[in-house]
């Protein structure tokens, strides 16, 4: 999308809280509040920088249940 022209922001926005408006979600998904799905994901970076940073997802929360997370740092010894 940002290919195309839209700005980073305008194309993470068609991929959660606009999608989620004309799929009749908007109550449950699309973005982060009370009473709403707990799915988000990080990326090391800021995307509205680059935008390519979200094709390296750190962090993976769905449900509000984690499914991907860094790894853990060695032990201390």
């Amino acid at each position: 999308m940002v290919q195309r022209g839209m700005t980073p922001m305008e194309a993470i926005k068609a991929a959660t809280s606009v999608a989620a408006k004309y799929m009749g979600w908007a109550d449950r998904v699309g973005s982060i509040a009370p009473e709403k799905s707990g799915d988000l994901i990080a990326v090391k970076g800021d995307p509205l920088q680059d935008i390519a940073k979200l094709q390296d997802v750190a962090v993976v929360i769905k449900d509000g249940l984690a499914f991907k997370l860094p790894a853990s740092p060695p032990a201390a010894n």
